[in-house]
């Protein structure tokens, strides 16, 4: 399993990923997260990215953190 593939809720449910996304974007957990408990991470980024919610470095740096834990 990867960071593109994972579920949000399974993001937000493991600590140490949790950890990661809000110690580097502190802002992602303003929004309303349990709306997107069935997406997968790699779409809600790729989403939040295009409307300039969060940096495209901050999402890749994100997502090779998570990718180490996982």
């Amino acid at each position: 399993m990867d960071f593109r593939s994972l579920t949000v809720k399974e993001c937000f449910d493991n600590p140490k990923t949790a950890a990661i996304v809000k110690e580097l974007a502190p802002s992602l957990t303003k929004y309303p997260i349990k709306l997107f408990n069935r997406k997968n991470c790699g779409e809600i980024f790729d989403l939040v990215v295009s409307k300039k919610i969060l940096p495209a470095e901050v999402a890749k740096k994100i997502e090779e953190e998570i990718n180490k834990v996982l």
